[in-house]
């Protein structure tokens, strides 16, 4: 949980609080104000630059000062955990009535809590707009009663997200379980990332497990612009901390520190809106199954790409398939709308011819209906399955045949920056993708 108290405070109090200050935290809050206080911070989509909601934060002002987790660990130590956390969520909920529209409310719950009649009693019938965060570590030991609780929230229009990920115990099995609308990063694995390869490993990793399973991935901990580019290259898809915007008792817009770093990644590349980022295999089949154009499926593919677990994807149509392989070639196309009979100015770029004899890897793609893959320091300078990579700064690539009624159309071409073979179960996807997409390229190929 990303709650946060007043350092300063802390320091004046030699003890953290017992079961008596709890009960008499609630007692005296009972009709007043001296209960916890509830401050809102901002959450940035880090795609489309917009603000995607706020997450509701518990402040203790009362004596013994004390961070909100020692509050809320006493209160469970009394037995009167459920009844101060509904009193927080429902604070929150007085609180979100006035939020902007459009955005999503997330509040802490404890998964012992989730069902307790103490929060059945403040929430109301319609969940929609709200988000629930249980925290990873206090996952280990739960069973299929908290999944049914969770199910019974998402039918009432609720979201979940799993809080600390990568800083507890409940494992990816667990997750997979509990199938979370929001992985939110925990700060340890957030903070230096910019700086520290093994961070971004692991980010990168948990970023393509919420493709995979439809969940989004939110940073939280964001304190510095580095860290914010950092995991917006990295495909993380929300932000959350204080350079994005501190906790306030009010909907505070986005800090502009924060939106001009935003802004000049987006101009220089870092970061960029691009396709419409697609996060489940069945809405990317579904997309397909819609377009009428090269470019509109070149987008789709595109929006897939974190899906797919790669850095770039390339569409190669291919021209004049009844040509001798000689002759034949293949034109990408990309969903900026480039025209197939132009030439990008950057190689591997749109309308970038492939010849097939300059293309040997894409040639037995073609031929074979194979699958084929790809690394840097095996593929020849001189082709251009090579130029493609250097385009695109990725170190390995597969290839799959785009087939239509037995004849190849195209290549789906897929590239990610880590120079390593890709295993058969994160290939699955791309030949589901592949599989739909040789019949549309048919279909809308001029």
């Amino acid at each position: 949980m990303t709650q946060v108290a007043t350092p300063a405070i802390r320091r004046r109090s030699g003890r953290r609080p017992g079961p008596a200050d709890v009960r008499r935290l609630l007692t005296d809050s009972s009709g007043s104000d001296r209960g916890p206080q509830v401050y809102a911070q901002p959450i940035l989509d880090l795609v489309s630059g917009t603000l995607s909601g706020y997450e509701a934060l518990a402040r203790f002002r009362q004596f013994p000062a004390a961070t909100p987790d020692d509050w809320f660990a006493a209160a469970h130590r009394a037995g009167v955990g459920a009844q101060l956390e509904a009193y927080a969520v429902a604070k929150a909920l007085e609180l979100g009535a006035s939020r902007p529209p459009g955005t999503v409310l997330s509040v802490n719950v404890s998964p012992s809590v989730i069902d307790s009649p103490e929060l059945r009693a403040v929430l109301p019938a319609d969940l929609t707009g709200l988000q629930f965060e249980v925290t990873e570590h206090e996952l280990a030991d739960d069973g299929t009663a908290l999944l049914a609780a969770l199910d019974r929230l998402r039918q009432r229009g609720a979201r979940i997200a799993v809080d600390d990920v990568g800083a507890g115990y409940a494992g990816f099995k667990r997750l997979v379980a509990l199938a979370p609308d929001v992985l939110k990063l925990d700060r340890t694995l957030v903070t230096g990332v910019s700086h520290e390869p093994r961070k971004s490993a692991m980010v990168e990793a948990i970023v393509h497990f919420g493709a995979r399973t439809g969940a989004r991935v939110c940073a939280e901990g964001l304190e510095t612009v580095e860290d914010l580019a950092a995991v917006t290259d990295l495909a993380v898809g929300l932000g959350q901390g204080w350079v994005i915007g501190r906790p306030t008792a009010e909907f505070a817009a986005v800090d502009p520190v924060a939106r001009q770093a935003w802004d000049a990644g987006r101009a220089g590349g870092a970061v960029t809106t691009g396709p419409r980022q697609l996060h489940g295999l069945a809405e990317v089949l579904e997309s397909l199954a819609e377009v009428r154009t090269l470019d509109a499926a070149a987008a789709v593919l595109a929006g897939s790409a974190t899906l797919l677990g790669c850095q770039a994807i390339g569409l190669a149509v291919l021209e004049h398939p009844r040509r001798a392989s000689a002759q034949a070639e293949l034109r990408l196309v990309t969903p900026e709308g480039a025209s197939l009979d132009g030439r990008s100015e950057r190689p591997g770029g749109a309308g970038w011819p492939w010849p097939l004899h300059r293309a040997p890897v894409a040639q037995q793609v073609v031929d074979e209906r194979a699958v084929c893959q790809v690394l840097a320091t095996d593929v020849d300078p001189d082709t251009a399955e090579r130029t493609w990579l250097a385009a695109t700064g990725t170190r390995s690539m597969v290839l799959f045949p785009l087939v239509s009624a037995g004849a190849a159309v195209g290549v789906l071409v897929c590239g990610r920056r880590h120079e390593q073979p890709w295993s058969r179960a994160e290939l699955r996807p791309a030949r589901t993708v592949a599989a739909a997409a040789g019949a549309v390229i048919a279909a809308v190929r001029p």
